[in-house]
């Protein structure tokens, strides 16, 4: 068993080297951007068409799909790479998968057809007795248990980071899986297993390398992966799963991913409808596709993406509260939301959990708006010097994030003569950098985490992966645990609101913004839903061969 805090930054670099941990969970934290500010949403997932469409589904056909760059491993026990995890989200099947039901997001079966807990710390999961991986070996309780005991095994399995408790998986029958918490519940547990891992068959893997030939029992087959170019994947003609009417899923018959670096020329190529869909528009783009004549834009809304802000609080000027505190009455998110991501993209209320989950502990942000003479108060205050010179790193090529630093870098230098530098590097040098507490603060993004324990495990704990900057709050230490451990809904809610205004009187962490995320297509797609976790889903799409 592994606990999340027990794996260090230092301990991913020795397994994967820094460059691949840079991108270690690249799923989770800051894995949105596309190189030139690429997301978008308006919060209700619209659908913008022109042309009259065929309301029968049609199988078969081949969705031609543009994608960035950013594939590292097809293994689905690992979150390496956001690209990574949305391409064999379509390969892999999970236990449950996270579905949008009009304003709220709920929680589905996938390979379980139903999961109840027996007591406190026992979650009793029934599979489907028809599921099958592409190798033709059924999807057993043992094969469940074999993806949790080697995902535990080994740190590149880097899903094992999200989870926040040790949990023992064993089989039961041969379908019937049992997740035994231990001695303390762990609540938001179903809530994990419907964000991450695929469950992996043990013939295959012992036989064969998920990370460059998966198996799996997802929709579709995978074909060919060829690094900087493109993937296939194929129907999976034995897929379990059929439709309300019995028709045998998926529709399409293949799907060619091809990866294009150069976002304006994926785009273009779209538009010259050489491509079905895209996986982001360029934000300086997103109004103009929004009233395109012939193209469809599906937006993933409020939720997709959550913005944060990371303070070296090991060393000044950002060990002292009152500056964090400073700084973040000097910052002027308006002007950031507008420049650096067009407009498209929301202001937060410091909470980090998309309002779609029902999440609300009713929290007050005194950080909203721009307030100037309530920052030079807070400097006159601080019990170090402000103007104590730091370096903020961010990934070359990632020009939102440069641009996000630009903006504060001048708010803060010009408005309250601080000493703020930004350092342009490869992203392994960022990570290093962050990892060593080499920075001022940090500017990234999570998405996919829709219990508050996930959020603030991986990113309050001492010690945590995501905890860059060495923020710690003894109290927040002791009511995390407590909240997951409780299984009343309104009593962990309470201690979310708790710890919310722990780290709101420290200014140790804040959670500014949602940044949303667009698609584009024609409007031959049909039936596709952006998912709130980012993962792309086609089981269900099919294509109008009529147009």
């Amino acid at each position: 068993m592994v606990n999340l805090s027990d794996v260090s930054r230092r301990d991913l670099v020795k397994t994967l080297g820094p460059a691949a941990a840079a991108m270690g969970l690249a799923g989770c934290l800051g894995g949105n951007g596309d190189g030139d500010g690429e997301t978008d949403g308006d919060g209700d997932g619209d659908t913008t068409s022109t042309t009259t469409q065929s309301s029968q589904i049609q199988s078969g056909g081949t969705l031609n799909a543009g994608m960035k760059v950013g594939i590292e491993t097809m293994d689905g026990r690992s979150v390496t790479g956001l690209q990574s995890f949305q391409v064999f989200y379509n390969i892999y099947s999970k236990l449950m998968r996270w579905r949008r039901d009009g304003d709220e997001l709920v929680l589905v079966g996938d390979l379980a057809t139903e999961w109840e807990w027996e007591d406190d710390t026992t979650l009793v999961v029934s599979l489907n007795e028809d599921a099958v991986f592409h190798n033709g070996e059924p999807v057993t309780a043992s094969d469940v248990a074999y993806t949790f005991d080697t995902l535990y095994d080994q740190p590149q399995y880097t899903a094992s980071l999200l989870f926040a408790q040790d949990v023992t998986v064993s089989a039961r029958d041969e379908y019937t899986v049992e997740f035994d918490t231990g001695d303390q519940p762990f609540a938001s547990l179903e809530s994990t297993l419907g964000f991450i891992v695929g469950i992996i068959n043990e013939e295959a893997d012992m036989n064969g390398d998920m990370s460059q030939n998966p198996v799996g029992s997802g929709p579709f087959v995978f074909e060919e992966w060829v690094d900087g170019d493109h993937v296939y994947v194929n129907k999976f003609e034995d897929y379990w799963k059929e439709d309300e009417e019995g028709t045998q899923l998926p529709y399409l018959d293949r799907i060619e991913f091809t990866i294009y670096p150069d976002v304006n020329t994926k785009l273009t190529t779209l538009e010259q409808d050489q491509l079905d869909w895209i996986d982001l528009v360029p934000r300086r783009e997103v109004e103009r596709i929004r009233n395109h004549e012939t193209l469809v834009t599906q937006d993933s809304g409020q939720g997709a993406f959550m913005g944060i802000i990371q303070f070296n609080t090991t060393a000044p000027p950002f060990s002292d509260p009152n500056v964090r505190k400073a700084v973040l009455h000097a910052m002027d998110w308006d002007t950031v939301l507008d420049v650096a991501f067009h407009g498209v993209a929301s202001r937060a209320d410091n909470f980090p959990i998309p309002p779609q989950t029902g999440w609300d502990p009713d929290i007050e942000d005194p950080y909203q708006g721009q307030d100037l003479d309530r920052a030079e108060e807070l400097l006159a205050e601080a019990e170090v010097d402000h103007t104590v010179e730091f370096t903020n790193f961010v990934t070359r090529g990632d020009n939102i994030r440069i641009t996000m630093q630009e903006l504060l870098q001048e708010m803060l230098n010009q408005n309250l003569g601080m000493n703020f530098n930004i350092q342009i590097a490869d992203g392994s040098v960022v990570f290093e950098e962050q990892s060593n507490n080499n920075f001022g603060f940090t500017v990234s993004g999570f998405n996919g985490m829709f219990d508050p324990d996930q959020m603030f495990s991986v990113n309050l704990i001492d010690g945590a992966f995501f905890n860059y900057g060495g923020y710690v709050n003894d109290e927040i230490q002791t009511l995390i645990p407590q909240a997951r451990q409780t299984t009343d809904r309104a009593q962990r809610e309470e201690l979310y609101r708790q710890i919310a205004e722990q780290y709101i009187a420290d200014a140790g962490k804040y959670y500014p913004y949602w940044d949303h995320a667009v698609q584009a297509m024609h409007p031959r797609v049909r039936n596709y839903q952006p998912l709130l976790d980012q993962e792309w889903w086609f089981e269900q799409v099919w294509l109008d061969q009529s147009m």
